[in-house]
């Protein structure tokens, strides 16, 4: 029977290393989306670009671990996705089944 969307059911620590290969990308595309956005944010109010440099370290940090999350979370709906989608196809077969028994 499905457990509906509880994490900690279905293991949450496994999802992180079976998506490996996708975890660095997703690092530098968030710190450099973080880093570019407080850069934007300086140019906008017409400020030096690197102005406060701890600002950018912070925002690049929250980028970073936002694309983190954001991987992880994919992943975990995925595999939530076609465990749902096997039993779906269970259900199904064994639906059809009953029917053509029916004739």
């Amino acid at each position: 029977a499905p457990t509906g969307f509880a994490g900690a059911s279905r293991g949450q620590g496994s999802v992180a290393s079976t998506h490996s290969k996708h975890d660095m990308s997703a690092t530098l595309i968030g710190a450099s989306l973080g880093f570019g956005m407080q850069l934007y944010i300086n140019a906008l109010r017409k400020l030096p670009l690197l102005r406060n440099p701890w600002e950018h370290v912070f925002w690049t940090g929250v980028g970073a671990a936002a694309a983190n999350m954001n991987a992880e979370w994919e992943a975990k709906l995925r595999k939530e996705v076609a465990e749902l989608n096997k039993e779906r196809q269970a259900t199904n077969a064994s639906f059809m089944e009953s029917i053509l028994k029916e004739k």
